[in-house]
């Protein structure tokens, strides 16, 4: 009399061995990405809560911002010119964040990621 096979053959177990290595891929070319996201969202945050940040002229913010991200070895968004666009609203100064990030994951596969994220920075009497 034959035992009846309990457990997954060597072809599931390489199946899902595959399919898991392609998952690991993928999360180890995107994970970054927002990673990213969130250190220029901490950032933004920063400049929103500092009280100098609020009698400053956009250039200076944006000046700010650019070193930052350069000390947090975020590059390819400090060199990207129309990232960061200010607004005057009535109750301060909006500060808008508009990028995408492209990248490969296999060969010929990229991915784009679009982020977009802003601040509303109170503004002295001084510059309203």
């Amino acid at each position: 009399m034959m035992k009846k096979q309990s457990g997954l053959t060597l072809i599931s177990w390489a199946l899902i061995i595959s399919l898991a290595g392609v998952q690991l891929v993928f999360a180890m070319r995107i994970i970054p990405v927002y990673i990213d996201f969130a250190t220029v969202k901490s950032i933004m945050n920063d400049v929103e809560k500092k009280p100098e940040f609020h009698s400053k002229p956009p250039r200076e913010i944006l000046t700010y911002l650019r070193k930052t991200l350069s000390i947090n070895n975020i590059y390819d968004l400090q060199q990207q010119k129309n990232a960061f666009k200010f607004k005057k609203t009535t109750s301060g100064l909006e500060l808008h964040l508009r990028y995408e990030d492209r990248g490969p994951i296999v060969g010929n596969l990229d991915f784009v990621a679009s982020f977009e994220y802003q601040i509303l920075i109170p503004r002295n009497k001084r510059y309203n």
